[in-house]
């Protein structure tokens, strides 16, 4: 692939690179430099999938455009959290280490606007900013972006979905005609699409793989679960692997807060990072994280947004994302930096479509694994701890420990080295063997039965609606009607039966009655639903006789059904 010294950059960049231990360009890297390095510059969308070294890819170039003698901003990098803009602002100082009139402002929102203002006032030629705050910033007039040569549009598709449209086109406004806009992303959604439309003039686009395919270096794994089984099968997922320095995504913020509880009860190290947080909690949770002191961060997609942390070794999907290119994002922050990583699914059968929708769009096909026996978990902790034992070397213990074997041997005198040991890993294990004692097999097979599909799927209600076949009436339109009006997900709908003139689905106990009020004064086609509560004991593909319990009486005749489609 070459060097460095390969890519046409300034000798004071390429000495930063070396002294910071790069080697050999990534693929990002290695296409974008020279490119960003032609004169005239030029627009550039550039996509590779997250932690592949987009920050040096873009940051190099963008330094290399800087006059350290004008005090002025005149590069710009938008970056959608703060966590982001942080890294993104220490890794440019790092490589402008040896351009001393070169300086750096991190702007982001949760500090103090002043304190920023007052670094801007003193010079900085390169700014990070989110969205948000550099705004805040314009509408004060406390910064000017007239003498601005490159903007960044860094994890561009992040912004986006975090609703920064209307933000990111204030600022790109604001940025002076002519100057070289780099959109960098993971992603290519439309709305990325429209960004680069409407403000890139003839961009030079680079891609390193496929658009919204995940990283060859990730090995994705699945694990079918009953759905009262999904906590279970997470803590034998994790017990599983004991040097796991993992990432779990959650649907919710509650999700999330009570997961990491569970977690630290049973005795694994974890925290939650979600939006209830406060800045200065959420910065204790990361700085925790990033020293190991969390072996595990249970997050939601928005609050992981922008995340940054090397090193992560398994991300675990706890509930799959709607969304296929989320996916990507997630199982993205691991394998950074050429790393090797693994992305673990926990999918019920309701969840078996979205996983063979994620395999087709992402151009990757799950492993399907059985999840860890209770025997499983404990023959790997006992082989791993004597292997941690036998890596230690000799010379490495402490001489004091050596000196108090003499008066600690009499203690043992008398038991075998296997008896020995076996005592040793009873005290180290022994809080994991007593929770796995009586523990049973929750493997589940992808296709179960109907008894294990509905103990799966847990407590629910039935509704019923007062439209059937003669209205034209599908399956796919009761969950669209349910899902869009009352906000819930389509894994939260059962059994779906429809009748001639009725139609009866299963929810979520917990959701009944929100999708109840919701579906209250809908129609389908113009036949009023009038949805009400139905038994959910009874068998829905049992033929009725008379009339359903809690339908009323029409009056009057009914319409007649029409062969083919209506016509409004």
């Amino acid at each position: 692939m070459g060097s460095f010294q390969d890519l046409g950059l300034p000798e004071a960049l390429l000495k930063a690179v070396e002294g910071l231990g790069f080697r050999e360009p990534m693929p990002i890297q290695a296409q974008a430099i020279p490119a960003l390095l032609a004169e005239p510059p030029r627009d550039c969308v550039a996509l590779a999938a997250t932690g592949t070294g987009k920050t040096c890819a873009y940051g190099l170039p963008l330094l290399a455009r800087v006059d350290g003698a004008l005090a002025k901003p005149q590069a710009l990098v938008l970056a959608p959290t703060r966590e982001l803009c942080l890294q993104i602002g220490e890794e440019l100082a790092r490589f402008a280490k040896f351009l001393p009139e070169v300086k750096v402002a991190a702007c982001y929102g949760g500090a103090p606007i002043g304190q920023q203002i007052r670094r801007l006032e003193r010079g900085a030629q390169v700014i990070a900013a989110t969205p948000g705050r550099l705004c805040d910033l314009l509408r004060r007039e406390a910064v000017s972006l007239e003498d601005v040569r490159v903007c960044v549009l860094d994890e561009a598709d992040e912004m986006l979905d975090m609703g920064f449209r209307e933000e990111l086109s204030f600022i790109l406004d604001a940025v002076p005609d002519p100057s070289a806009l780099w959109l960098f992303s993971a992603t290519m959604p439309p709305e990325v699409e429209a960004i680069a439309q409407k403000y890139l003039s003839d961009p030079l686009t680079i891609q390193v793989g496929a658009r919204n395919v995940a990283q060859a270096n990730i090995a994705h794994h699945a694990f079918a679960v009953a759905e009262r089984n999904r906590y279970g099968a997470l803590r034998r997922v994790i017990d599983f692997v004991p040097e796991m320095y993992g990432l779990v995504f959650c649907r919710t913020r509650v999700d999330t807060q009570r997961l990491s509880e569970a977690l630290m009860h049973d005795g694994v190290y974890a925290e939650a990072l979600h939006g209830d947080l406060s800045q200065a909690q959420r910065d204790a949770v990361m700085r925790k994280f990033r020293e190991k002191a969390v072996r595990i961060l249970v997050a939601t997609d928005v609050a992981a947004r922008g995340l940054d942390v090397d090193d992560i070794s398994h991300v675990i999907h706890y509930h799959l994302p709607d969304d296929p290119a989320v996916y990507t994002h997630r199982s993205g922050r691991t394998a950074r930096a050429g790393k090797s990583g693994v992305s673990i699914v926990l999918f019920t059968p309701r969840d078996a479509a979205k996983l063979r929708l994620i395999e087709r769009i992402c151009g990757l096909r799950f492993e399907r694994r059985a999840i860890p026996t209770a025997d499983d978990v404990r023959q790997k902790h006992v082989f791993w701890l004597a292997e941690q034992i036998r890596g230690v070397a000799a010379e490495t213990v402490d001489p004091a420990l050596r000196e108090l074997l003499p008066a600690v041997a009499p203690l043992v005198a008398g038991l075998s080295p296997e008896e020995v040991l076996a005592r040793m890993l009873q005290l180290r294990l022994g809080p994991l063997l007593e929770a796995y004692k009586d523990a049973q097999d929750i493997n589940l097979a992808e296709k179960p039965s109907a008894e294990e599909r509905a103990a799966a799927f847990g407590p629910r209600q039935r509704i019923m609606l007062h439209v059937g076949r003669l209205d034209g009436l599908r399956e796919g339109a009761v969950v669209r009607l349910a899902c869009e009006r009352a906000g819930i997900q389509a894994s939260d709908i059962g059994a779906i039966a429809i009748k001639r003139e009725f139609a009866f689905f299963d929810v979520r106990a917990e959701l009944a009655r929100r999708v109840l009020s919701a579906l209250q004064g809908a129609d389908f086609d113009g036949r009023p639903l009038n949805p009400a509560l139905a038994d959910p004991t009874e068998d829905l593909h049992t033929p009725r006789k008379g009339r359903p319990h809690g339908r009323p009486w029409k009056k009057g005749p009914r319409k007649p059904h029409r062969k083919g489609p209506r016509h409004g």
